[in-house]
């Protein structure tokens, strides 16, 4: 529940991160909008500037000018030949500045009052002609009808490149939250289904051992020997599926181990699994070795975990193997740790399987003969008990020489 709400938070933080990614970029490209509209308008200014200091400069040998300019009464061709010299001037400079636009002007003395646009400012620019001429008040207006298409043109490219990325972010992050949120579904479905299934496993397998159980107990009063050895074979393959499936039901729980924990003395724990697997070693062929050197070897743990550790490596270093098996269980103190190695004569592990032999199902590959049995599972309970309590689990193998399982658990803390 806790991996799931943080799962959960990181999801809606990311979104809200996504969002105010989002918001800035657009904040971003509406001020780079007014940039560009400022600079666009103090081009103008500046080109306005220039045409009123070449305006006065034809004021000096022109009447007709500032008559027309004044407002004073002027015949139609005259004020026809005027109005084309100031825009000819206006041209010219606009040219300057690079400002290729259509625009209006005229001549006006009324005051005029700005209008706002929704996404820019006034498209009137004004320039005041006082002291050119005998009469205040005057100025030039100058308007640019496609001046917002213009400005939004110039950042249309970068805006919409921006916002595309922005809301395909957003977009693949939903797709992907979705998924993963019908794969956990899934998977908690298959991890349900498995339990069950499981679990129903375990009457019929409880019922066959009991009367394989009871049949063998008539051994005596059964004089065919073929089936009191049908009834071995029973009762080892019964004992077989029971641990396979207590080992299902193990890794596929997801709540710690309930078992009470206690001062364990591992030596004993280990002195006692290998004696239990004593037997089929010696049926191999093979050596099982003790080096019990630790001076401190209690810890608090429950006692059946610590077998099923041992038990589990030992396994594994008995079905891993080509040849007559030696392994060596050792013991020894590192700080306030014991220190568990148990070292075989197996076939080894590629170093690139070092990170998956503990993942649920992943078993080492033994080529294309599929002579060991199992589910891939027992590494990953063995890690599964380590962690729980507070320890580390190491591997280190060769083809040549085996493999080395290292196991550090805490020690208990009262002396040993």
């Amino acid at each position: 529940m806790k991996i799931y709400n943080r799962q959960r938070y990181l999801a809606i933080f990311t979104f809200l991160a996504l969002a105010i990614l989002l918001a800035v970029q657009v904040y971003w490209l509406f001020k780079a909008a007014r940039l560009e509209e400022e600079n666009f308008s103090q081009q103008v200014n500046k080109a306005l500037t220039e045409a009123r200091q070449e305006i006065g400069n034809t004021l000096t040998s022109c009447v007709d000018m500032k008559d027309y300019l004044c407002g004073h009464p002027c015949i139609y061709s005259i004020r026809e030949k005027k109005i084309a010299q100031l825009d000819s001037i206006i041209h010219s400079k606009l040219d300057i500045y690079h400002i290729d636009l259509d625009y209006t002007f005229n001549i006006t003395d009324s005051s005029f009052k700005r209008s706002k646009s929704k996404i820019f400012g006034s498209k009137c620019y004004l320039q005041s002609l006082n002291g050119l001429l005998e009469k205040d008040g005057i100025q030039i207006r100058l308007q640019f009808p496609d001046r917002n298409q213009f400005l939004i043109a110039q950042i249309r490219g970068a805006f919409l490149l921006s916002f595309i990325a922005v809301l395909f972010v957003m977009f693949s992050f939903i797709i992907t939250f979705t998924m993963f949120r019908k794969e956990r579904v899934m998977a908690q479905q298959t991890s349900d289904f498995i339990n069950n299934m499981v679990h129903e496993f375990q009457t019929p397998l409880s019922n066959i051992r009991l009367a394989a159980s009871l049949i063998k107990k008539k051994e005596k009063i059964i004089h065919d020997e073929k089936v009191i050895e049908y009834i071995t074979v029973i009762q080892n393959e019964n004992q077989k599926l029971e641990k396979h499936v207590e080992e299902i039901l193990k890794v596929a729980s997801p709540t710690h181990n309930h078992h009470q924990s206690e001062a364990v003395d591992v030596h004993q724990v280990i002195s006692t699994t290998a004696h239990d697997f004593k037997t089929r070693v010696e049926g191999e062929d093979g050596k099982l070795e003790l080096k019990l050197e630790a001076a401190k070897y209690v810890i608090e743990a429950a006692p059946d975990d610590i077998k099923l550790i041992v038990s589990n490596l030992i396994d594994n270093a008995i079905k891993y193997t080509n040849q007559n098996p030696v392994i060596i269980i050792s013991t020894q103190n590192s700080g306030n740790e014991l220190i568990i190695k148990i070292k075989d004569n197996g076939i080894g592990i590629d170093k690139k399987e070092y990170n998956n032999i503990f993942e649920k199902y992943y078993r080492v590959s033994t080529g294309d003969i599929h002579n060991v049995k199992g589910f891939g599972l027992g590494l990953t309970y063995v890690k599964k008990l380590v962690e729980q309590y507070k320890g580390k689990i190491e591997v280190e193998s060769s083809k040549t020489t085996g493999t080395i399982f290292t196991i550090s658990l805490p020690l208990k803390h009262e002396a040993n």
